[in-house]
C-alpha cells in the first residue's frame, strides 16, 4: 500500500476551539449579523475565526496572518475551500471595518446572549471590573464618537496616555459584556453605563430574573444604585 502525505498541519488545540465555535453556531450567526457581498471570497466569520485562532496560537500581526494560515488546516478549522492567501491583511482589515460599521458591541452581545441561552449558563451573579492599556505616540480621533485615546489615571494612579477595557462575567468567569472605552473614563461613570447595557441585553434575551452585581467600591454611587433599580 502506497501512502503519500501531502502536507502536515499543526492544529493542536485549535481543533477543540474550532469544534466549539461550530457547535455553538457562531459562524452562521456572525455572517447573519454582518453579511457581505456573495462574490466576496471570504466572510466576516472567516476573519473572526482566523484572528481568534491566531491569538490562541501566539498572536501575529495582521500582516503575518496570511503566512501563519499556511501552517494550519484552514479547511478543517474554518470551512472547506478557504485559501490562506484570502486572509491577507487587506481582507482582514475590511472585515474588521464591517464589524465596526455593523456595531461591534451589538455583534458581540448578540453572540454572547446566544451562547448563554444555548448552553443554559448561569445568570445568578455578574462580576465587573476594568483595566487599562498604556500607549505611546499621537492619536487623533476622526469623530466625536470614536474611541478617545487620551490621558487618564491607571490602576496605579499614574497619569498616562491609555485606553480602557471593561468586562462583565458570570460567577464562572464566562463573559457576558465587554467593551473598550476612553482612556479617561472613570469607573464611577463606567459602572452605571455598563449596567444599562446589561439590563438591555437581559431584556433582549428575555432573561429578567433577579441577579447580583459584584464590583469594587467605585460602583457605589447614586447613578449606579439607580441603575440597579431600573
Amino acid at each position: 500500500m502506497n501512502v503519500q502525505v501531502k502536507k502536515v498541519y499543526r492544529n493542536y488545540y485549535l481543533n477543540i476551539t474550532s469544534a466549539l465555535f461550530k457547535k455553538l453556531g457562531l459562524p452562521q450567526l456572525i455572517d447573519h449579523l454582518v453579511p457581505v457581498d456573495p462574490q466576496c471570497q471570504t466572510r466576516v466569520s472567516d476573519a473572526v475565526q482566523a484572528i481568534i485562532y491566531n491569538m490562541f496560537d501566539g498572536r501575529q500581526a495582521l500582516v503575518h496572518v496570511e503566512r501563519w494560515a499556511q501552517e494550519i488546516d484552514l479547511e478543517k478549522l474554518i470551512r472547506p475551500g478557504l485559501h490562506p492567501s484570502w486572509l491577507n491583511d487587506d481582507a482582514l482589515a475590511r472585515h474588521l471595518d464591517r464589524l465596526y460599521e455593523a456595531g461591534i458591541h451589538n455583534v458581540i452581545s448578540t453572540c454572547l446572549i446566544h451562547i448563554y441561552r444555548k448552553e443554559g449558563l448561569s445568570l445568578r451573579a455578574f462580576h465587573a471590573d476594568t483595566t487599562d492599556k498604556t500607549v505611546y505616540g499621537a492619536y487623533e480621533s476622526v469623530s466625536s464618537e470614536a474611541l478617545r485615546i487620551t490621558h487618564g489615571y491607571n490602576r496605579h494612579h499614574r497619569w498616562q496616555k491609555q485606553i480602557g477595557f471593561g468586562l462583565i462575567g458570570n460567577e464562572d468567569g464566562i463573559p457576558f459584556y465587554g467593551d473598550v472605552h476612553d482612556g479617561n473614563l472613570p469607573d464611577k461613570t463606567w459602572n452605571p453605563e455598563v449596567l444599562s447595557h446589561v439590563h438591555e441585553q437581559l431584556k433582549q434575551a428575555k432573561m429578567e430574573d433577579e441577579w447580583i452585581y459584584v464590583a469594587d467600591s467605585a460602583a457605589m454611587t447614586k447613578d449606579t444604585l439607580a441603575q440597579t433599580k431600573a
